[in-house]
This record gives C-alpha cells, sequence and structure tokens, in this order.
C-alpha cells in the first residue's frame, strides 16, 4: 500500500440525516467514487469552523480522508491510501 496526499476540492453525495452526515459518494474529476463503508470519522476547529472529516473505503478498496467544512460548505479529499 502507498498513500498519496492530494488536498483536492470534490463533490459529494452525502446523507445529512439524524444530526450525522455520512458521504455516500463523490467525484474527483471524471471518476466516481462509490463510499463503501465509513471506517471513522472525527471533527477539528478553524477558527470558528468546524471540520469534519471521514475516513472512508471506497469499491476499488482504497481509503480517503475526506473534509466537509461547515463553514462554506465544502468537501475535499485529503489523501488516499491506494490499495496494492
Amino acid at each position: 500500500m502507498h498513500s498519496e496526499r492530494l488536498d483536492e476540492p470534490i463533490k459529494v453525495r452525502a446523507d445529512f440525516r439524524g444530526g450525522e452526515i455520512t458521504p455516500l459518494l463523490f467525484k474527483r474529476g471524471r471518476s466516481r467514487v462509490r463510499v463503501m463503508r465509513v471506517n471513522s470519522r472525527w471533527l477539528d476547529r478553524e477558527g470558528r469552523r468546524q471540520l469534519c472529516y471521514f475516513s472512508v473505503t471506497a469499491d476499488s478498496g482504497d481509503i480517503y480522508q475526506l473534509r466537509f467544512d461547515t463553514g462554506d460548505l465544502t468537501w475535499r479529499v485529503e489523501s488516499v491510501m491506494y490499495e496494492g
């Protein structure tokens, strides 16, 4: 396995049900990545902004770290660990 730092803006389809955010699918360039499992979630702050982090396993087996910024409602993919 090898990892890569990305820090790229992405478009995400997520479920915001019951006060919990669950990423379901995201678009990175022309690629669509289906989230198979949310491995972990955690919160952080940057000034007054709350940042929601997610470690997710994609249908490819790759593990991505996603970030949702509640201040400007944007998503970024921060890194990926490639399977194989």
